[in-house]
């Protein structure tokens, strides 16, 4: 094998490494505290007929009972 093909054959191994890093890197979980935006996945018992009244609903149901804890809070203090 020549000089050029061990270069070329060093960048491709250089170019793998670099790929696989990056791949590595992008399924980190970010540092600290969760932005306030930031949803939360977390188990929570629910009785059957306020799930189901949501599930009924159809997709997207999580993302209305969220806003309707949301807009609970509005005027109720969580104590």
């Amino acid at each position: 094998m020549d000089d050029e093909q061990r270069r070329y054959h060093a960048d491709l191994l250089e170019s793998a490494r670099q790929m696989k890093a990056a791949r590595l890197r992008s399924r980190a979980r970010p540092r600290g505290r969760y932005p306030e935006s930031r949803k939360i996945p977390i188990r929570l018992t629910l009785s059957t007929d306020v799930l189901c009244a949501f599930r009924a609903t159809g997709p997207g149901w999580q993302t209305r009972m969220d806003a309707a804890l949301a807009d609970w809070l509005k005027t109720h203090s969580p104590e």
